[in-house]
């Protein structure tokens, strides 16, 4: 089902004469290069990632509309491109289905695996009092997946759940039962230490049964780490010009695992992060 979007602010990806006749309107604002340049990104010759221009020219740029909406353009249609290329299927949403993003992501017989996903939608608090009309110039954020395998760290993260449910096990219930009332603190604590327990022993389960890989691990390693070396390479990106994450928090993960791994790239405006998921 196509949606129809009624919000005149939604962040549509510009078409290609669209920009062409935008950029016209920077004759005598912006340098030669700089409109070559622009003009290039929106050619798609090559990627807005590729460090073709210092910083300091993004950051001048920024203060532009025309950049962001050129770098949106050229990130979500070169992806789109590598994609349509590749002789597999892949389920895509974007900005024809009225989404402020592209995702893609492949279907194995049993299971949804992630590839790309550019989302440059206006990200706002609800809180924040800005008016509905105001446009950041932050451009968005690229995640790219990956899969590997390691049974070093699928044991350490065995070890880990054991350690784990052994201590939940162990753990006596805080608050004093009562048989004249139904529910409470209680009842509540009891409600919520079983689902916490159910959770780990389903992840021993899934942890335990992983002594070989399926068909499907390997297929899906090899999809993932095919796709990733396609896209690093159109970006001009290497894995070591990402940086781990080590606070976790501040990605939203809810909860530890030695299996999850986060990488980050920033550049003005724009983060690409990889999330690498060791199986």
């Amino acid at each position: 089902m196509r949606i129809v979007r009624s919000n005149n602010n939604w962040n549509r990806v510009n078409t290609k004469e669209e920009l062409l006749e935008l950029l016209k309107t920077y004759r005598g604002i912006l340098s030669n290069p700089m409109q070559d340049y622009l003009n290039s990104l929106i050619e798609l010759e090559f990627s807005v990632i590729r460090d073709y221009i210092k910083d300091e020219d993004r950051e001048a740029l920024s203060e532009l509309d025309v950049y962001k909406k050129v770098a949106i353009y050229n990130i979500y249609n070169r992806a789109l491109t590598l994609f349509k290329k590749q002789e597999m299927q892949f389920n895509i949403s974007g900005n024809e289905e009225g989404f402020e993003r592209l995702y893609v992501s492949t279907r194995l017989s049993d299971r949804n695996v992630s590839l790309f996903d550019f989302y440059y939608g206006e990200r706002r608090s609800f809180n924040d009092k800005i008016p509905d009309e105001y446009k950041t110039m932050i451009i968005g954020s690229i995640s790219l997946s990956k899969t590997l395998e390691s049974k070093e760290l699928r044991e350490k993260e065995l070890n880990r759940v054991m350690n784990k449910l052994e201590m939940l096990y162990d753990a006596k219930n805080p608050y004093p039962s009562s048989r004249k009332k139904i529910g409470g603190p209680s009842s509540q604590w009891r409600y919520e230490h079983s689902i916490e327990i159910k959770k780990y022993e389903d992840m021993f389960t899934e942890l335990d049964s992983k002594k070989e890989l399926t068909d499907e691990d390997k297929r899906e390693i090899e999809i993932t780490n095919e796709i990733y070396n396609l896209l690093l390479e159109d970006y001009g990106l290497t894995k070591d010009s990402f940086e781990e994450v080590k606070s976790r928090a501040k990605f939203g993960f809810e909860s530890y695992s030695n299996l999850q791994k986060k990488l980050v790239k920033r550049q003005p405006n724009l983060t690409i992060t990889t999330d690498i998921k060791y199986i």
